[in-house]
């Protein structure tokens, strides 16, 4: 970054990329100092991170929860067996292996 701002920079953009909608960013830091990034992470990231972890796992419970309430009895393949299977409907089943 010196070679290219040699009198200093004044902005810096981001390009962000984000798998699933919802995702934040923060605590941001643009440094070239190693020493200071690692504080910056325990006063921010490391206070942070383990509420944050409870929080997200509370939700995708919630999410599991609900999405088990909320399938049809019929989909419940848990107490099936191999002799409640139409072995003809399998006919091609593992051509492509």
């Amino acid at each position: 970054m010196f070679k290219v701002c040699k009198d200093g920079c004044t902005h810096i953009g981001f390009e962000l990329w984000q798998v699933k909608t919802g995702t934040l960013f923060d605590d941001i830091i643009v440094t070239d100092s190693l020493e200071e990034a690692q504080a910056f992470a325990k006063e921010t990231y490391e206070k942070k991170k383990d509420g944050e972890k409870e929080m997200y796992d509370k939700i995708q419970e919630e999410k599991r929860a609900e999405e088990e309430a909320n399938m049809p009895d019929d989909m419940d393949m848990g107490d099936m067996d191999m002799d409640d299977m139409d072995m003809d409907d399998m006919d091609g089943m593992y051509d492509e292996f």
